[in-house]
């Protein structure tokens, strides 16, 4: 299990977000959140920020973003 790290954070949230077809739908918070929880189920980041972390990386990448994140 990796523990939660803020470099190792922000590395899931980018290749998130650079494999993503930008053609897509927007970006699920809720979605994102989920992917980036099973891969790191330590991570102690509080919700509200991991989603302003998602969103930020998704709007540089180019993406639309859905601020889902109630149906977790």
């Amino acid at each position: 299990m990796i523990k939660y790290h803020p470099v190792r954070l922000n590395e899931l949230i980018e290749h998130n977000m650079e494999t993503r077809p930008s053609h897509r739908s927007p970006v699920s918070v809720a979605a994102a959140t989920r992917a980036i929880l099973t891969v790191m189920p330590d991570c102690s980041i509080e919700s509200p920020q991991l989603s302003n972390m998602i969103a930020r990386s998704a709007v540089k990448h180019g993406h639309a973003v859905s601020f889902d994140l109630m149906s977790i």
